[in-house]
C-alpha cells in the first residue's frame, strides 16, 4: 500500500513514527513536510537518505480558505500519486505495532469496509491529560456510536484521521482530500462522503495496533480540542451548552450523592468501581475516576472554549495556523 504522512512540527515523534511505518515492510510512505519551522525537516531528510521507501516532499502551504492537513495530504497525492489498491493516511504522531497495516487491510476485507480507521492507544502523560482526555473521547463516541458508524442503514459517519485505510477506487470517486480541503473535520468530511455515497466503513478499537500521545499538556489539549469539539459533537450552539453541563452534572453527581446516607454511599461506591474498570480498559489509572469533578470541570471548560473559538471568533488556531471555523 501507500502510507500518506502530513508532517508539521513533529521533531519530537516524527522518526519513531516513521520508523514504525517503515517496518511495516509492504508500504510504500510519502511524507509531506508542511513548513515545519523545528528539526522536522532535517529529521526526514536524514531518514530518507536511510530508507529507500520514503519520500519526503517539501509542501507548499495551504491556500485561503485550506486547512493545513487536508491540504498537505492533497498535494502528497497528487505529486505521488497511489497505485496500489489501498491507501494509508496516518498522522505524524502514531507509533505504529508491527503488522499493523496488514491487520487493518484483514479487518477491511473481512468488513467488506471501504474506509476503516482505528482507535489507537492513548499515552496519557500529565494529570490534566488523565482528566480530561477520556471523558472526551466518551463524548465523541456517544456522538458516533461504532455500531451506527458501520451500520450501512444508518446516515452516522465518522472516521478518526490518526489512522485511515481507504480503498484506492473509492477515494478518487468521492474527490479524495480535495474534496475536504477546507474542513477542520477533513476525517468525518471523508467518511461522510464515503458512506454517503454508498460504501461502507469500519471503526475498529486500535490499541493493539497503535499509539499516539495527543496533546501534551493543558495548554496543548486546550489548543488541539477547541479547535474541532464543537464540531465533533454537532455544530450546535444548544447541543454544546447541553453536553459541557451534563458534563458537570455526571461529574458531581457522585460527590452529591454522598448525601444521601448510605443508599448514596453504596451509589458512588458503584459508581467510582464502574468509571476505574472504564479507565483501565482505557490505559488511564483507575484511581483518577475518584478525580472525576475536576475532570468534569475541565471538560466543560474545553468544550466551552471551543463553542466561543468557533461562535465568537469564527476562526480556530492550530501549530500557528488559524482556519475559518465550521
Amino acid at each position: 500500500m501507500t502510507v500518506y504522512v502530513p508532517a508539521r512540527n513533529e521533531a519530537e515523534i516524527i522518526e519513531q513514527s516513521l520508523e514504525s511505518i517503515l517496518a511495516q515492510r509492504s508500504a510504500r510512505v510519502v511524507t509531506n513536510d508542511d513548513a515545519s519551522t523545528d528539526q522536522t525537516p532535517a529529521i526526514l531528510d536524514r531518514l530518507a537518505r536511510a530508507h529507500a521507501d520514503l519520500t519526503v516532499l517539501r509542501g507548499s502551504g495551504p491556500q485561503p480558505g485550506e486547512c493545513g492537513k487536508p491540504a498537505a495530504l492533497r498535494e502528497a497525492v497528487r505529486k505521488y500519486p497511489a497505485e496500489t489498491p489501498w491507501l494509508a493516511f496516518v498522522d505524524a504522531d502514531v507509533v505504529l505495532e508491527p503488522g499493523a497495516l496488514r491487520a487493518l487491510v484483514e479487518a477491511a476485507e473481512t468488513s467488506n469496509a471501504d474506509l476503516v480507521s482505528i482507535l489507537p492507544r492513548l499515552e496519557l502523560s500529565t494529570l490534566v491529560e488523565q482528566l480530561v482526555m477520556p471523558s472526551i473521547g466518551a463524548l465523541v463516541l456517544a456522538r458516533y456510536p461504532p455500531r451506527r458508524v458501520t451500520d450501512p442503514n444508518s446516515k452516522t459517519a465518522f472516521a478518526n484521521g490518526q489512522t485511515i485505510l481507504i480503498r484506492r477506487g473509492i477515494y478518487e470517486r468521492v474527490g479524495g482530500h480535495d474534496s475536504v480541503v477546507g474542513e477542520v473535520l477533513e476525517d468525518v468530511a471523508l467518511a461522510e462522503r464515503v458512506k454517503w455515497g454508498g460504501g461502507r466503513l469500519g471503526l475498529f478499537d486500535g490499541r493493539a495496533l497503535a499509539h499516539t500521545r495527543m496533546y501534551a499538556g493543558w495548554r496543548e489539549l486546550r489548543e488541539g480540542w477547541s479547535k474541532n469539539l464543537h464540531l465533533l459533537l454537532g455544530r450546535s450552539v444548544l447541543g454544546s451548552i447541553a453536553v459541557a453541563v451534563g458534563s458537570l452534572v455526571l461529574g458531581w453527581s457522585g460527590v452529591a450523592s454522598l448525601l444521601l446516607g448510605p443508599p448514596g454511599w453504596i451509589a458512588y461506591a458503584v459508581s467510582l468501581g464502574v468509571a476505574g474498570l472504564v479507565r483501565l480498559r482505557i490505559g488511564s489509572r483507575p484511581w483518577m475516576a475518584l478525580l472525576a469533578p475536576l475532570g468534569a470541570i475541565l471538560t466543560a471548560w474545553v468544550i466551552t472554549e471551543s463553542l466561543l473559538r468557533h461562535v465568537r471568533r469564527g476562526r480556530v488556531r492550530w501549530k500557528g495556523r488559524e482556519y475559518a471555523g465550521g
